[in-house]
């Protein structure tokens, strides 16, 4: 499945910049698909060559089957171990895959019918990204890597083992959050591995450099990762021309199915929900993505629930405000900037906004109890104050959450690390 074009046969780029990941991508699905495609998109800009390499089959997770959208076109060349790819089709060759997947569906299905039983389990497999690594993982990385690797960037701080399989190449680790910070935050439902403040500080310090995607992380870095060198690269927006106040009594939601997704939904429909409907019986709310996978029966009365949608743009435009309930989690809140970028008028926690506080300062309402997260929902049925907000909003997103803003650290490490400005610099060092 690895293949060069003819641009990449000749020569014609300043460098092979590898991304190492194991985690599920078919396209800007979700926020760190969608961060690590901002950042080979990045790649591409500033004249390199990203490929994506993914040594384990444990990715797939428990679908025996997954279709590529077109935004996985900004790869060179993309190569997965254990699976077949029939054309943007990716077919896994284990046959427990698709065991695995039957049960989730009756299960599922089962769920939504009221059934109980221990025979109606749902087992996920393993969090893919931070399983051990195993000896087909490493050789596939020594097999597949070389011709296409003059940097590597690790995605998580799990994959940094493959640093140390390449040797000699510059390096950077995508943080996308920090792991430690998330413990005991979500009554044990978390999806994600967990990482001691030691043990990830020593997985992020074997890198060169280590991204991260917002200035608290970057801090964290600088003070306690000194081996390491802390590049800030937010998510990147593309904004619209115009802002979009949509229907005052119309929400919108989007998200993964996360921990942080679902448990802040909750906190939604049991605090803030019964409030907006009680002041507002006509206040509909719109649920998008695969977060709906954490609620099999649904949500309270005027709650929609659509599952993965391909096109969001007629949700924001429909939309008049987008809320963002999130009580815990890390990292920067990727469809806070996405909103930010529809022109949308934005109700949001601290937690939403951590990180980018000041970036936000009046383009974004910001409430933590649920009398006041309602009262701001509430207050944005006014066309003027909706219309002022996401203008504020619109104008964030152009000034804080361009790539040219976002990308200029990490475009400037690209740039030091090109193969012959790193052949330079040791020749000028050993002079």
């Amino acid at each position: 499945m690895l293949h060069a074009s003819s641009d990449t046969a000749v020569g014609r780029t300043k460098g092979h910049v590898l991304f190492v990941s194991r985690q599920r991508i078919t396209g800007q699905t979700n926020g760190s698909s969608a961060y690590l495609l901002d950042l080979a998109g990045a790649v591409r800009r500033a004249g390199f060559t990203p490929h994506l390499l993914q040594p384990s089959p444990d990715l797939m997770g428990r679908w025996p089957y997954m279709r590529l959208r077109p935004e996985m076109e900004v790869f060179e060349s993309h190569a997965i171990r254990g699976v077949l790819r029939i054309g943007n089709w990716v077919v896994v060759r284990d046959p427990r895959v698709g065991m695995d997947a039957l049960r989730a569906v009756v299960s599922r299905l089962a769920q939504r019918l009221g059934l109980r039983g221990p025979w109606l389990s749902d087992r996920p497999r393993p969090y893919a990204i931070a399983m051990p690594w195993t000896e087909a993982d490493r050789a596939f990385v020594r097999r597949r890597a070389p011709g296409v690797t003059d940097i590597v960037v690790a995605d998580y701080a799990f994959q940094a083992e493959a640093i140390a399989l390449l040797p000699g190449r510059p390096s950077a680790i995508v943080m996308h959050d920090l792991f430690h910070s998330r413990a005991g935050k979500a009554d044990g439902r978390d999806s994600v591995a967990g990482l001691d403040r030691e043990q990830e500080i020593a997985l992020l310090s074997q890198a060169d450099a280590v991204i991260a995607i917002q200035a608290s992380e970057a801090h964290f870095l600088k003070k306690h990762v000194p081996a390491s060198r802390p590049i800030l690269a937010p998510m990147a927006a593309q904004p619209i021309l115009h802002p979009q106040p949509g229907d005052g009594n119309r929400l919108l939601f989007v998200g993964s199915n996360t921990a942080p997704n679902v448990v802040g939904l909750e906190w939604m429909f049991k605090e803030v929900w019964p409030l907006v409907r009680q002041h507002s019986p006509a206040c509909t709310l719109d649920v998008a993505g695969t977060v709906a996978v954490g609620f099999p029966r649904g949500g309270p009365d005027g709650v929609v629930f659509h599952g993965m949608v391909d096109d969001l743009g007629s949700f924001y435009a429909r939309a008049g405000v987008v809320v963002s309930p999130l009580t815990f989690g890390s990292g920067l809140k990727i469809k806070l900037v996405e909103a930010l970028a529809q022109g949308k008028a934005v109700v949001a926690t601290s937690v939403t906004l951590q990180g980018v506080e000041r970036e936000c300062i009046g383009a974004v309402a910001h409430a933590d109890a649920a009398a006041d997260f309602a009262a701001a929902i509430l207050d944005l049925a006014d066309d003027g104050r909706r219309l002022a907000l996401a203008t504020a909003a619109l104008g964030a997103a152009r000034m804080h959450f361009s790539p040219q803003a976002c990308h200029a650290e990490f475009s400037a490490w690209l740039e030091e690390n090109r193969p012959h400005a790193s052949r330079l610099f040791k020749a000028v060092q050993r002079g």
